[in-house]
């Protein structure tokens, strides 16, 4: 053991090695590393991979023996003693859906410890368990088996990719297990799964620090925008487990590392594909047809195991420099395929000057997306002269030098031979320069957004080439942390656009022109208008690095919460504990934003919780947070709970997107809006957690209604809503989210119901409201990019008295947060009073039959805010139309009449775009469940048990919505507020014939 522990200064040009880590100076580190002591560390002479030990994961997965963290074995000793760059989510191996429960019930362990002729292997096996419980009833259903999966990884001295083969057998032991080839051809995979074999694949959560690649050839797209392909499958009517899509490998880059993955034959078939949730399936096995066991498929029925057989399925998993190409490599390598090599440098048209860090764009020829990718001077590379190459397999393609800012050029003809090198100099146009700054009212530079968009014609940015993900035309968007910047923008004419979010004006240039021969200078001035005086913007749902996610840097995050105008925001990384603090600090940005520690666990299936503010420890893993495992929702709240207590604070205590499907505590539990009651789900009764309706509780402080740009959640849609979009209609956000007199009035006569199959979290909380339970309503970015869902979208404005940042105190927001002392918005900032004195979370003792109610409603001028709506205990009473166009846009005084215990609520709402503040949703986002029960739900056994969801409308522009949390009117003078029980007109929907 103290051989292979010393390998790594063994004079031998190459080594394999095997071994428990034993210390953090054992582990690889990086962004988004997570192994620690106890679990396995896989090296050579050329990477590195961490293996998760036998314990319960706090990344995707919820088990053990997962490939969790990767890099490659670097020369520099900065990245030594747990130092390195690994930016990998999680890797693990799935049959039919299921995964090995290498948890403390299950076994990692290394099988052979390697040496200079050995290879290194570190096995892990357990028994095959759904990735998701609600999957455990359906595979009852169709007579699925049980069996274990083990998976080895193999790292052989001087390869550049580890060798993963994963077995599926039915006894915990074998001895042998056949191979099974890739496939060219369509796998069926749900068929193999849910009837009559086996579907071998992995989970591939490369995360948020990887931008996700596929190959794309003359006939599958393919690059870097997965968000579109998958979006162009389902607009064309495909579900992705039926027809996945087919890549001969899947890669991502990241700063400095990039990772592929590729079958040892055949190709991948991929059914989901996001950078958060991606499965790639390159094997199958169909099962014998048998008089016993198996499931049904008409009259025959299959063995999947016949004989005791057990079946292997081998891929590779290769680590390359921060570029497709490297990582592409590193696979044709250790697969010993054809290849020729191409070796180039990219400089500058008109000054041969070398262009470092720019991208060359691989092309089958003939097709419209890339095949793969390489970076000039890749990695850590310290010769910066725009070199560029690595391995093809043998072929013609097209190279194209990309770079963001800069014009492209002409796709360049190639021919790859075996064993031969392709040799050239490419040219890169050269782009412009502007230079910015942004000062307020006073003069002063500030903190601001600037939005660049083209005066003709479309964004020079390309997201399939690996851009920056931006909505709405822009080719450039900048946030500038003191007010000053510059941009490279390719020649052209554009305008700018500065912003500071919600409550400033626009600043607006006139068109401007960019050369290549020099630089375009402009100032842009943002004026606060909206008066927001004792009131602080606040989000607390914010994710950076920290989540397994997000790609966000801290410094980033900070600079563009400050960009957008939040004044306090509290992290909620996914069960970790960041300190905002001292990154603030370090920016010199104390006078415009104040932060909190706080924390989002992130659990499978039984919701989302998030505390504020929390103790944080750098010396705990997680910084403090802990494993929730198999604990009830209480449990959980109490953790959160005990963090705050430890950190000398009362934390606020909030659930999160309660009804986003799997991810929703709502949704998970039941909970119905019509009754008030938790009525269990069908598929939950798998999950002891959630078949227990006792388990389900409201002991918490507030609740996220609120949610990114997910207008889709918010309300819930009337029934022939739902009919008419389903049938085409013109349905938009703003329709379903307008509520109308009339509306009601055919609820209360029963003309119709509110829409069945799909609820709205305003309703929910409208009925938690009368029912009794008294929550919060928030509203929270949850953003994991700086982009496509903007810092402070939507916030909270919490009234402290005060909207000094740099005096802000933490525990004081967490408090007026629970005594309901909010306003959560997409834009409009609502003052709410009742008899002059009592505010937004207040509740006043009015014995006479009368309350006076007084509404404002600001926005600035470039936002257009059209409606207002009054409620009294869930009902509409009041709704005005055709506001002014004026910064305040709406002031009403008005007396209404109480007869019993109430809540008066205001929401506040347009139909106008908030772009280029808050981006359109020009994707709509395609959720895990969607796609798993769309196909479940088309096989005959179980779709009695599954249907798809409620298609909604999910794309479109951001739009102005506003509303407040109550004020409490005691008629009664009793010191409660008696619930008035839910409305007459919320009736059970009736699901459609």
């Amino acid at each position: 053991m103290l051989l292979l522990a010393l390998l790594g200064c063994s004079t031998s040009s190459e080594w394999a090695s095997a071994r428990k880590i034993d210390s953090l100076a054992d582990t690889i580190g990086g962004p988004k590393a997570t192994a620690r002591p106890g679990d396995f560390l896989l090296e050579n002479d050329r990477v590195r991979i961490a293996v998760l030990g036998p314990r319960y994961s706090m990344g995707p997965s919820p088990f053990g023996g997962t490939l969790c963290d990767a890099d490659l074995q670097r020369a520099d000793p900065s990245y030594g003693a747990g130092h390195g760059n690994d930016q990998l989510a999680e890797v693990f191996a799935t049959v039919n859906m299921n995964i090995a429960g290498a948890d403390t019930e299950g076994e990692v362990l290394v099988l052979q410890e390697g040496s200079e002729t050995e290879a290194a292997i570190v096995r892990a096996t357990g028994e095959g368990t759904p990735f998701l419980t609600m999957l455990k009833p359906l595979w009852a259903i169709v007579g699925q088996p049980d069996f274990q999966i083990t998976t080895d990884y193999i790292l052989e001295p001087g390869s550049p990719a580890v060798k993963m083969i994963t077995t599926a057998s039915e006894a915990a032991t074998f001895t042998e297990a056949t191979t099974l080839a890739g496939s060219t051809d369509e796998l069926a995979l749900l068929e193999y799964a849910m009837v009559s074999g086996l579907s071998f694949g992995d989970f591939y959560l490369q995360g948020g620090s990887i931008d996700v690649f596929a190959p794309g050839t003359v006939d599958q797209p393919g690059g870097f925008d997965e968000d579109q392909l998958v979006s162009d499958a389902v607009n064309d009517g495909k579900n992705t487990f039926q027809s996945p899509f087919k890549f001969e490998f899947l890669a991502g880059v990241g700063d400095g590392v990039s990772y592929a993955l590729m079958a040892d034959s055949g190709d991948l078939f991929v059914p989901l594909f996001t950078s958060s949730q991606t499965a790639g399936f390159g094997a199958g096995q169909l099962g014998e047809v048998t008089d016993e066991g198996g499931a049904e498929s008409g009259d025959e029925t299959y063995n999947r195991f016949p004989g005791g057989k057990a079946y292997q399925y081998v891929r590779w998993f290769g680590v390359g420099k921060g570029d497709v190409g490297s990582a592409l490599d590193s696979l044709i390598e250790a697969r010993g395929m054809a290849h020729g090599t191409v070796r180039g440098f990219v400089v500058e048209e008109g000054t041969g000057i070398a262009v470092s860090k720019t991208n060359v764009m691989v092309f089958a020829a003939g097709a419209e997306q890339a095949w793969s990718q390489w970076q000039t001077d890749v990695g850590d590379d310290t010769q910066l002269d725009g070199n560029f190459g690595g391995m093809l397999p043998p072929g013609d393609y097209e190279l194209l030098v990309h770079h963001e800012g800069s014009p492209d050029g002409e796709r360049v003809a190639i021919t790859v031979v075996e064993g031969k090198e392709v040799k050239l100099v490419l040219g890169a146009k050269r782009s412009g320069q502007l230079d910015l700054e942004v000062v307020d009212e006073t003069g002063r530079n500030v903190p601001a957004k600037v939005t660049i968009v083209p005066v003709e014609g479309d964004s020079p940015l390309s997201r399939e080439l690996g851009d920056k993900i931006v909505a709405g035309g822009a080719a450039e968007v900048l946030f500038l942390t003191h007010g000053t910047g510059s941009a490279t923008l390719p020649p052209g004419t554009y305008t700018a656009i500065a912003s500071r979010g919600l409550e400033y004006e626009l600043g607006t240039s006139e068109p401007f022109t960019v050369r290549a021969d020099g630089a375009a200078h402009l100032k842009l001035q943002v004026l606060h208008t909206v008066e927001t005086d004792g009131w602080v913007s606040a989000d607390f749902h914010v994710h950076a690095s920290h989540s397994f996610d997000s790609g966000v840097s801290l410094e980033s995050r900070v600079i563009t919460m400050v960009a957008e105008g939040v004044d306090f925001f509290s992290s909620s990384d996914h069960d970790y504990l960041t300190d905002y603090a001292p990154v603030v600090e370090q920016l010199g940005l104390e006078p415009f934003v104040k932060t909190a520690v706080g924390l989002e666990t992130t659990t499978l299936e039984v919701g989302h919780y998030i505390g504020m503010p929390l103790a944080h420890d750098t010396i705990k893993d997680q910084a403090g947070a802990f494993d929730w495992t198999g604990m009830t929702p209480l449990e959980i709240l109490d953790e959160l709970q005990s963090l705050g207590v430890a950190g000398g604070y009362e934390p606020l205590r909030m659930v999160a997107h309660p009804r986003d499907g799997i991810l929703g505590y709502f949704d998970q539990y039941g909970y119905n809006a019509y009754s008030g009651q938790v009525e269990t789900p069908t598929l939950s009764f798998a999950n002891d957690l959630l078949k227990d309706t006792s388990y389900f509780t409201t002991d918490f402080d507030a609740l996220e209604l609120l949610n990114g740009k997910r207008f889709d959640l918010i309300r819930t849609p009337t029934q022939p809503e739902l009919d008419a979009y389903a049938a085409g209609g013109h349905v938009s956000a703003y329709t379903v989210m307008e509520r109308s007199g009339e509306e009601q009035l055919d609820l209360a006569d029963d003309v119709y119901r509110l829409g069945y199959g799909h609820d709205g979290q305003v309703d929910d909380w409208f009925s938690l409201l009368n029912t009794g339970v008294r929550l919060t309503a928030l509203g929270n970015s949850d953003t994991h990019s700086r982009f496509s869902i903007e810092a402070g979208c939507p916030r909270n404005y919490v009234y402290v008295d005060h909207d000094d940042p740099a005096t802000l105190d933490e525990q004081a927001v967490a408090d007026a947060v629970k005594a309901g002392h909010v306003v959560a918005s997409y834009g409009p900032f609502i003052r709410f009073t009742a008899n002059a004195d009592a505010m937004i979370g207040d509740t006043l003792t009015d014995t006479d039959g009368n309350v006076s109610l007084h509404i404002e409603v600001q926005a600035p001028t470039w936002m257009a805010v059209d409606r207002v709506e009054l409620y009294q205990n869930g009902a509409l009473i009041h709704e005005w139309e055709g506001l002014d166009p004026d910064v305040l846009k709406f002031a009403q005084d008005l007396d209404v009449a109480v007869t019993k215990d109430s809540w008066f609520v205001v929401i506040a709402l347009g139909d106008g775009d908030l772009s280029p503040v808050f981006t359109p949703v020009e994707i709509p986002p395609v959720e895990l469940q969607d796609v798993v029960i769309e196909a479940l739900s088309t096989v005959p056994a179980i779709s009695a048990f599954v249907s798809p969801g409620v298609p909604v409308p999910r794309d479109g522009p951001v739009l102005p919505y506003a509303l407040t949390n109550p004020i409490w009117v005691d008629v009664d003078g009793d010191g409660e507020i008696t619930p008035p029980g839910i409305p007459e007109f919320m009736r059970e929907p009736v699901e459609p014939e």
